[in-house]
């Protein structure tokens, strides 16, 4: 098989990549391992009666002053999607106190400031951060399309807020521990526990999660991939499952293809959306020699999650559950936060994230799922006996610890499924069970991922640039209009 391009991996970076290329006449081959198309951005039934979503279903860039959406938009995906707007960002459950928070920035703002009045100035404080540092590398996507001017005042400040982690920036500007405890939770949707991420990262995020439209898909997030999918076909690429690439063919410095189970492709271009780590079994020896892997090998896999997947046998709201989305907090989080990195001491006190999918989308069933960040830990080095046991032990202590807000939860469970960092990597790959990259921690250089051990391969994602749906997306559009733009005649 020959082709323009190969893309490694069908998740949405590299669906959102090969529409753009195809849309300017590439031939571009999909390859994905899995026997579906979207990576996270997927799901799974059981019972006949449940579909569980495999990753949180809060899209952010949307709106006016969204990325994602301009990106889509450009993309001639935008109008193809129908996303649904979240009113309400979450509601926030810590110790005998409920705030329920709006997706509006001014009125989460104003929310805030209404329950902790004695720390409106610190919250100013922040929500100015947010909307100079934090805009200011939202649009570093903008910046490579040569349509944002970096504020140069703002450069030395920024790169300060990049040395120390969020965890520091909010004990350095709050001094009430449930509102610092609010915000480290808020990290869960980006997938970093506050206590290792950079604070400039966590802005960023705050940017686009706090003033931009947030959505979501009905059908779950499989449906955004299959849609992506659809049109990538219609355009004339082509997707391949159940295919994982074996191999990386090289000619002296020069990828010319790759290999997979049952196809030779020739191709002088792979974008490659999976885990970097990946490409050290996958190229020959004599590439392995640059000090590339060496610094590859000194970057931390993120985090990945524990999920438990429940299916009720009544709707959600007869159990106490009437939204969408609630945030648990623990109240002795700040003390345990540097000793819960490394101890089970984290399925207690790291916020839990309670999804409440049928209040979305009544055809996902009787739906909740439940969500803590959680790292590679001993879940690789337990048998499977013990694997299993461990998981059990662990969704049971989640299942109690979201029962103590949702006391009839307990009674109306009828079916159980669970996710660990283990299940990350089965199912994808991804190092150490990651489910949002590399670790955004201070002073991390990823630059290097820019210019590969060989020529033709390019380094594509939330691997590269941090996670989350609209990143995903969003850096799909940027690096497939890039390449359009260096290979149109004029250039």
């Amino acid at each position: 098989m020959n082709a323009d391009e190969i893309v490694v991996g069908a998740g949405l970076t590299g669906l959102v990549y090969a529409n753009v290329a195809a849309a300017h006449g590439r031939n571009v081959v999909v390859l994905e391992q899995h026997t579906k198309v979207g990576g996270y951005a997927s799901n799974f039934k059981r019972k006949r009666q449940y579909i569980f979503d495999c990753s949180l279903h809060k899209i952010t860039g949307l709106g006016e002053n969204g990325n994602l959406a301009d990106a889509l938009e450009r993309a001639g995906l935008l109008e193809l999607i129908d996303f649904h707007l979240y009113e309400n960002l979450t509601t926030f459950i810590i110790g005998g106190r409920v705030i329920k928070l709006p997706a509006d920035g001014r009125k989460f703002f104003q929310c805030l400031s209404r329950e902790f009045p004695d720390q409106s100035t610190a919250l100013e404080k922040l929500s100015s951060d947010i909307r100079s540092h934090g805009y200011q590398n939202y649009m570093l996507a903008r910046l490579a399309l040569g349509e944002y001017q970096i504020d140069p005042s703002l450069i030395i400040g920024s790169k300060a807020l990049s040395k120390i982690t969020a965890f520091e920036y909010f004990r350095s500007i709050f001094d009430n521990d449930d509102l610092i405890t609010l915000f480290c939770a808020l990290s869960v949707n980006l997938g970093v526990e506050a206590y290792e991420a950079d604070a400039l990262y966590f802005l960023h995020f705050a940017y686009t999660f706090l003033f931009t439209d947030k959505g979501y898909i009905k059908g779950s997030s499989q449906t955004l991939s299959d849609i992506l999918a659809a049109e990538l076909e219609r355009r004339g690429g082509t997707i391949l499952v159940r295919e994982p690439v074996t191999k990386l063919k090289v000619a002296g410095n020069k990828l010319t293809g790759c290999q997979t189970k049952r196809y030779d492709i020739s191709a002088k271009h792979i974008v490659f959306t999976a885990c970097p780590h990946q490409i050290a079994e996958l190229l020959p020896e004599q590439c392995h020699s640059t000090g590339f892997f060496e610094k590859l090998d000194k970057l931390e896999f993120g985090l990945g999650a524990f999920i438990v997947y429940l299916g009720l046998d009544a709707p959600p709201h007869e159990c106490g559950l009437t939204v969408s989305d609630y945030l648990v907090g623990d109240t002795d989080y700040l003390h345990n936060a540097e000793v819960a990195l490394n101890t089970d001491t984290r399925y207690d006190c790291w916020p839990l994230s309670i999804s409440n999918y049928h209040e979305l989308d009544p055809d996902y069933g009787y739906v909740v799922q439940l969500e803590i960040l959680d790292h590679k830990s001993d879940w690789f080095d337990l048998d499977r006996d013990a694997y299993r046991k461990k998981k059990k032990h662990m969704a049971l202590r989640i299942i109690d610890r979201a029962c103590k807000n949702f006391p009839a939860l307990k009674d109306h469970i009828k079916y159980m499924d669970i996710s660990t960092p283990r299940t990350n990597y089965k199912f994808t790959g991804s190092g150490g069970g990651s489910a949002f990259g590399y670790k955004p921690v201070p002073g991390r250089n990823t630059r290097f991922l820019q210019t590969p051990p060989v020529a033709g391969l390019q380094f594509v994602g939330t691997w590269v640039n941090g996670a989350g749906y609209e990143p995903a997306m969003c850096l799909g559009f940027t690096t497939a209009t890039l390449r359009n733009r260096l290979h149109t005649p004029e250039n």
